[in-house]
């Protein structure tokens, strides 16, 4: 068996149709035996699309794939494998290098950077396992090691293959076993003694829902047993989507200071907090004005319990899901909610506002949104939202229009809706014509308000946030998609629903006055 068709047939098994990326001379081969295998070449316009791309992929379909050439390529795709990394997002980067052969220390090789080893080094530090196949006789088990950690941990790995390995015979593959995770049940059935303890002497229990629950694939059963128990749910803000927002039990997004009032004093006032895959980042938090007790706290993550100051290690959040729903002893609840959504455009004129609220009222089943950062990513706070993809941690730009492109060949049953500012779209938005040529019918809307103003909201006091302003509307029109230009409600409700009833992709530029911010972003001003 070959190397490059025997890694691409695995990773087509596994679920990864599609690869996004960038040719180059030292990846040549590899693109040859790409187009030979049953997975499509996905060619972005820079290799940081390739890599958001991919990360948008990945979460919907448990494994993505990005391509490219050794240096000048790869190397260009570190800041979205850094974030994949940090949003716990299984992408696979493969990357060409120069010839075995012709490797020698003394010879400035194009692309090479310091040594031929350098590259992979970098990337050692995003990955959860790398590896460069240069022995034809252990790079079956690399192929293998590498994969199995990159969905095991589910972060991303990194193959580097040199030109003339490309198409080396190597060892035929060994069955593969997916590592399981120490699981200690002991410690499982003690955690849960006395979380079910707690959970029957609080007198009101809420969930805090986060973005594992994505992760793992567990939304389901989160669904379940809050609908056993009753009880009342609100999610994280990267957890948003982790469960609907238009159910009875839930409560809204908790953000400390920064989120939902009614979220806020159900979270904080709760004498049981069951924080089921929630990251308390600084973002999560409201710049960590949570005011949530240790003693209340029952955090469950994918590797372990924390109950106050009881820590269980090995028993993970699929584990307790499962006993949760399984156990007799938790008593059902009495809950009514009393959660009202926010913004009331009613009583306000914000297009921000508008925004977020027009798209609340679309049927979320048939959307993923993709989310860039600044007020796009705290304004969909407010986001009626059943599949939303955003940097909610590491909070890179340039992520919202690249995404879309992921998330619609990853997920093709629901259209995407980019929403980046006026800034993120100047880095990343040429795939809009991506987007065209792969025939993904996006919809993406521009919040224009002239620059980098979330900076501003956030207490800065430099102009340094003003950017060039671009025609955005002639841009799509000369990518080949529509383009309309909006200033007031009533035209961005008209022109999205044009856009959502029309095929191809569309751009909505949203001209926005320069302090009108989400009340999300206002609150984090004040914190």
């Amino acid at each position: 068996m070959r190397l490059a068709p025997c890694l691409f047939q695995r990773l087509f098994d596994l679920g990864a149709t599609h690869a996004f990326g960038i040719p180059g001379d030292h990846a040549l081969p590899l693109y040859e035996a790409l187009a030979d295998s049953p997975i499509r070449s996905i060619l972005t316009t820079h290799e940081p699309s390739a890599g958001f791309a991919a990360d948008a992929y990945a979460r919907l379909k448990g494994i993505g794939m990005v391509m490219g050439t050794y240096g000048a390529g790869v190397l260009n795709m570190v800041n979205p494998i850094a974030q994949a990394y940090a949003e716990k997002s299984p992408v696979l980067i493969i990357s060409g290098a120069p010839d075995l052969a012709g490797r020698d220390p003394d010879l400035l090789i194009h692309h090479k950077v310091k040594g031929f080893d350098t590259q992979r080094r970098i990337y050692e530090e995003m990955t959860a396992a790398s590896a460069t196949l240069d022995d034809r006789s252990t790079a079956s088990r690399e192929i293998t090691r590498v994969i199995e950690a990159v969905r095991r941990e589910m972060r991303p790995g990194y193959l580097e293959i040199p030109r003339d390995l490309t198409w080396a015979e190597i060892d035929e593959p060994e069955a593969w076993t997916p590592v399981a995770p120490q699981r200690d049940l002991a410690a499982l059935a003690e955690a849960m003694q006395e979380l079910d303890d707690r959970l029957n002497r609080s007198r009101n229990p809420v969930i805090l829902a986060g973005i594992d629950i994505m992760r793992l694939g567990l939304r389901d059963q989160v669904i379940r047993f809050t609908e056993r128990y009753n009880l009342p749910v609100a999610t994280s803000f990267m957890g948003k989507a982790a469960f609907p927002e238009h159910h009875p039990n839930f409560i809204g997004t908790y953000m400390g200071a920064a989120g939902h009032p009614y979220a806020r004093q159900m979270v904080e006032e709760s004498d049981c907090l069951l924080m089921l895959g929630v990251w308390l980042t600084d973002t999560e938090t409201g710049r960590f004005t949570s005011l949530i007790a240790r003693g209340t706290l029952i955090q469950v993550l994918p590797d372990e319990v924390v109950i106050s100051r009881h820590r269980y290690r090995h028993v993970g959040l699929a584990g307790v899901l499962t006993s949760l729903l399984e156990s007799p002893e938790i008593k059902p609840r009495e809950f009514r909610s009393g959660y009202v959504p926010e913004p009331l455009v009613a009583e306000s004129r914000s297009m921000v506002a508008t925004v977020f609220s027009e798209l609340s009222r679309l049927d979320d089943r048939r959307y993923t949104f993709t989310v860039d950062t600044g007020d796009c990513l705290f304004g969909a706070v407010a986001l009626n939202a059943e599949t939303i993809l955003n940097p909610g941690y590491y909070a890179s730009m340039g992520f919202g229009v690249p995404a879309a492109l992921g998330a619609g060949l990853a997920a093709p049953d629901r259209r995407p809706i980019a929403l980046v500012g006026d800034g993120g779209f100047q880095m990343t938005g040429m795939e809009i014509g991506t987007l065209v040529r792969y025939g993904v019918n996006a919809v993406v809307v521009v919040l224009n308000n002239g620059g980098y103003r979330s900076l501003e909201a956030l207490g800065g006091t430099s102009a340094v946030w003003d950017i060039h302003q671009w025609d955005y509307v002639a841009v799509a029109r000369a990518l080949g998609a529509e383009g309309t230009r909006v200033f007031t409600p009533e035209e961005f409700r008209i022109a999205l629903q044009q856009a959502c009833d029309r095929a191809g992709v569309s751009l909505i530029e949203v001209v926005l006055e320069p302090k009108d911010f989400s009340l999300t972003l206002q609150r984090l001003g004040k914190t």
